[in-house]
């Protein structure tokens, strides 16, 4: 990680902490200097955590004995040591990463991330402490320790850098020092030794150190007098894991794991091969014993020149190898060094060995194995098998009620060794429990807030290891149970029902949903489920919820499973104009399912733009199932030779066809496929419909003046769709063309798409038409308008949309389609609705409409108009919008589907502008949740 890019990371930490300095006094009293890369640090300021220092190097040039140098997360460069501790009062460099500052903390790396020489350097120093998870580099010894003395290097990460590494060793100590201690570090593929202590050095202790992988030998011990090597973990170095060679004298090499050493040999490139190697030169004084050898070891031990190839042939040769074992050390290294249960490493050191720790490489105590008969009670190596003790569970009983609140926190403990252990409890509102008792019981006096109490329990071992584990709390204020209950489609014949809002003081433990079609209620723990229906239909979904107490509360709630809509590109199904004209009492059948890409079963209804052209009579085209009688209804009303285009919704029969009937005379048909209705899955994405406020999205008379011959208006939906543009797969809008110069067709379509081979309104010079168009958008909400000649101004009222189903951004309504019924004639109920007036229609509970419809489709046709005029329908019960849906002039009969949102009242209201009016609406489906 960069400094600098820490930097901006520890500017918003400090920002927000309060920081607590470990282990010592507070940073800003004790003796404590803090290198933290803030904005505002300074190498000479007073190294506080408020004013921090900048750079390591800085803090090194001002410590003074007894001080700790915090040193947090980021790159440090190299530290050379110049000041001096004194006996008692060392200077301790500290790697601290408790306080906030995370990150790994490197030394050896310039900011880019280079190697530097090296990580730590000393020189004639004495009574130096580093301390911490380092992460060391250098190109030459990460590590160098010169003409120094009582200087301690523990718990560091040495690894090599590049491939392959530089020839340096990891730690290097040279020079006249003396009673350097190495510890717990683990120190993997460097390019010569992983720790090579000097001539001159006396009294050096290697201690309980990973040395693994390196280039060279493990540890190297050349002309330095009295060195202790006790409990290290040494692998597969070249081409020896321990060697003494010169006036190495006085040495003792106990309870070291060595395995792999040597072994390869064409990876070493040269030396004599040996696990364990002591020169004539450094035998006298030396002990060699308790040490562990793998058993793939070719040379285990080289001693004063002469090999031997086990234990009791080195014993017999030498008087040295007391104890020493052969056998697979188990010790494992997946992301931290561990030893596993059967190694023959267990309980076998000597505890008594010089520079033996009571901790092993983690700082885990040295334990002992009492399912192990051992020497000793240590394990040998640098790693210890820990108690295997841990919590398996922690049950909180009840987890959640109102207060006052008793709970009883239990753990169960697996502890093969019968550790004694002590238990303390927390129960995050007072002070915490301590007990040898598996379980406690508390009192909340009070809820626990926005968050659950963390209720936690840590088991603590003799020797001071411990495990962790947590629960929790919710302590609610005393309230009543209450179920509630969202269903809504997502899917064909799919309901999702979602019980979350549900509300209990004490814990919901079952959540019982009935469908109402007759299957078993699910009961389920999860708030959320789904169901399939085997038919469309209105269903009462009924929700029960029960708490811990037993208590329960029920809700229910209507839902309708109908067709879910599937755009298709805009496709031409039929032209009489080719062959077939309808004639007077005639009658055609057009198929659906199965055709122009819609699904061949499943087919609840057909969105069709129908079109009628070169009528020889006044007559009207009903548009209904095929199978079923023709209703008493219509769908396009014309007058001889005009050209009528209006929207039909229309359900198929069982065939999947329709039919199309016309009165009087002849007249040429023209059908093109919008859209259908599936109850099943065709593949691809379904829609569901989602009702908009009735706006305006276009006038060309006040914005932009009429579309030309040929031209194109790109209309932009931007802040009218209810969701992201990319989940709506077709709007609804209610297109008008007016002051037409000549014969024409409109067409729309989405943006960025080819101009389709279908109309959706067709009209002559002069004439005023509507018609619902149900069009795709593209990515970006926009839709196009082409006009084919002359120009015609064009007025686009937004109605609403269809958005996907799964997964559901809003939530959209299917739609069920309805035998045709007439629901209003005022020719025959009421008369004509005068100029501004409204006219009342009920429809929630009429003519298969349920009571609880949110929206209807209707067939409005207006006859007999005394003045030009238009016509407005909108819920009952609300105010009128600035938008229409017919426009006509006198005498005209003209007709529109129109798409309508039921009032909170049941009823949806015809609002007409000028002169009288009759108004005659057909009912071909609903919408509704």
């Amino acid at each position: 990680m960069r400094t600098r890019a820490v930097a901006a990371m520890l500017a918003a930490v400090i920002g927000t902490s309060t920081l607590v300095a470990t282990g010592v006094a507070a940073a800003d009293t004790g003796p404590d200097l803090w290198v933290i890369p803030l904005g505002n640090c300074s190498d000479q300021g007073p190294g506080t955590v408020a004013q921090p220092l900048c750079t390591a190097q800085g803090a090194a040039d001002v410590a003074q004995p007894g001080d700790t140098v915090h040193i947090t997360g980021g790159q440090w460069g190299e530290i050379d040591v110049t000041h001096s501790g004194r006996p008692g009062a060392p200077i301790t460099y500290l790697a601290d990463g408790n306080n906030g500052f995370f990150g790994p903390i490197q030394l050896g790396y310039d900011p880019h991330f280079n190697a530097l020489q090296h990580a730590v350097t000393m020189h004639g120093v004495h009574d130096i402490v580093v301390r911490g998870n380092f992460q060391a580099a250098g190109l030459s010894s990460a590590v160098l320790i010169d003409n120094s003395t009582d200087v301690t290097v523990d718990g560091m990460t040495v690894y090599g850098n590049g491939t392959p590494p530089p020839a340096s060793d990891g730690i290097d100590i040279t020079g006249a020092s003396a009673r350097i201690t190495l510890s717990r570090n683990d120190i993997e593929h460097r390019g010569a030794a992983g720790i090579a202590v000097g001539a001159g050095v006396t009294g050096a202790v290697v201690t309980t150190n990973v040395l693994a992988n390196n280039a060279g030998p493990g540890i190297q011990v050349t002309d330095s007098a009295a060195t202790v090597v006790t409990s290290n973990t040494v692998l597969t170095n070249c081409p020896v894991g321990i060697s003494l060679t010169g006036a190495s004298a006085g040495a003792s090499i106990q309870n070291n794991v060595l395995s792999g050493n040597g072994v390869n040999r064409s990876a070493c490139k040269t030396g004599s091969f040996a696990e364990l190697s002591v020169a004539a030169t450094a035998t006298a004084g030396t002990t060699a014993a308790y040490n562990l050898f793998g058993p793939a070891a070719k040379t285990p031990y080289r001693w004063a020149d002469t090999t031997y190839a086990d234990p009791a042939a080195f014993t017999a040769g030498t008087g040295q190898g007391a104890h020493d074992l052969v056998g697979d050390p188990m010790t494992t290294h997946p992301k931290a060094w561990t030893v596993q249960n059967g190694s023959p490493v267990i309980d076998s050191a000597n505890d008594t060995a010089p520079g033996e720790l009571a901790s092993d490489l983690t700082h885990s105590p040295r334990v002992d194995d009492p399912l192990v008969a051992g020497i000793g009670t240590h394990d040998r190596g640098a790693v210890e098998l820990p108690d295997p003790f841990a919590i398996t569970q922690l049950t909180v009983t009840p987890d959640q009620g109102p207060h006052p609140l008793p709970v009883t926190a239990s753990v169960q403990v697996s502890n093969p060794w019968s550790t004694p252990l002590t238990y303390t409890y927390d129960f995050q509102d007072g002070s915490p429990v301590v007990t040898t008792d598996t379980s406690v019981t508390h009192v909340y006096q009070q809820r626990s807030g926005a968050y659950p109490y963390l209720v936690s329990v840590t088991a603590t071992a003799p020797s001071g290891v411990a495990v962790h584990d947590t629960g929790q709390a919710l302590v609610t204020d005393p309230a009543p149970e209450v179920a509630r209950l969202s269903a809504f489609q997502d899917e064909p014949l799919s309901v999702v029902t979602d019980a979350s809002a549900s509300t209990d003081a004490w814990k919901i433990t079952d959540y019982v949903v009935d469908y109402g079609d007759g299957t078993a209620p699910v009961d389920s723990r999860s708030a959320n489920s789904s169901h399939s229906y085997l038919n469309p239909g209105v269903y009462t979904v009924a929700l029960t919820i029960k708490d811990s107490t037993g208590a329960t509360a029920h809700t229910t709630q209507r839902v309708t499973i109908g067709g879910l809509y599937n755009p298709v590109a805009p496709t031409r199904l039929l032209d009489t104009r080719d062959g077939g004209t309808l004639v007077n009492g005639g009658q055609l059948n057009l198929k659906i399912a199965g055709t122009h890409g819609v699904a061949a079963t499943g087919v609840t209804a057909a969105v069709l733009n129908v079109t009628a052209t070169n009528p020889t009579a006044d007559s009207f085209l009903t548009v209904f199932p095929h199978g079923q009688p023709e209703p008493s209804t219509s769908n396009l009303n014309f007058d001889a030779g005009r050209t009528v285009p209006n929207l039909v919704t229309v359900p198929v029969g069982a065939d999947g066809s329709i039919d199309i009937a016309n009165r009087f005379g002849s007249v040429d048909v023209i059908v093109d496929l919008e859209g259908y209705y599936s109850d099943r899955f065709p593949g691809g994405n379904q829609y569901a419909y989602i009702p908009g406020t009735p706006t305006r999205a276009l006038d060309t008379r006040t914005d932009g003046g009429s579309i030309g011959p040929g031209g194109t208006r790109v209309l932009s939906l931007f802040g009218k769709l209810p969701a992201s543009a990319s989940t709506i797969g077709a709007v609804v809008l209610n297109v008008t063309v007016t002051n037409p110069t000549a014969g024409s067709v409109l067409t729309a379509y989405p943006d960025g798409t080819p101009l389709p081979g279908a109309s959706n309104l067709n009209f002559t010079a002069g004439q005023t038409t509507s018609n619902l168009v149900v069009v795709g958008v593209s990515a970006d909400g926009k839709v196009d308008l082409h006009n084919l000649a002359g120009n015609a101004d064009v007025v686009v009222d937004y109605v609403g949309a269809y958005a996907l189903t799964n997964p559901p951004t809003v939530i959209g309504m299917p739609f069920l389609p309805l035998a045709p019924a007439r629901l209003l004639d005022t020719r025959t109920d009421g008369g004509p609705v005068g100029a501004g007036q409204t006219r009342s229609l009920h429809v929630a509970g009429v003519g298969g409409v349920p009571a609880d419809a949110t929206a209807v489709v209707l067939n409005v046709t207006v006859a007999d108009g005394t003045a030009d005029s238009f016509l407005t329908v909108f819920p009952g019960g609300t105010a009128r919008p600035g938008v229409s849906n017919l426009n006509f002039g006198a005498g005209k009969i003209i007709q529109n589907q129109v798409v309508v949102p039921v009032g909170a009242n049941g009823d949806i209201d015809f609002s007409n502008l000028a002169g009288n009016v009759d108004v005659i609406a057909d009912v071909f489906g609903y919408f509704s949740h």
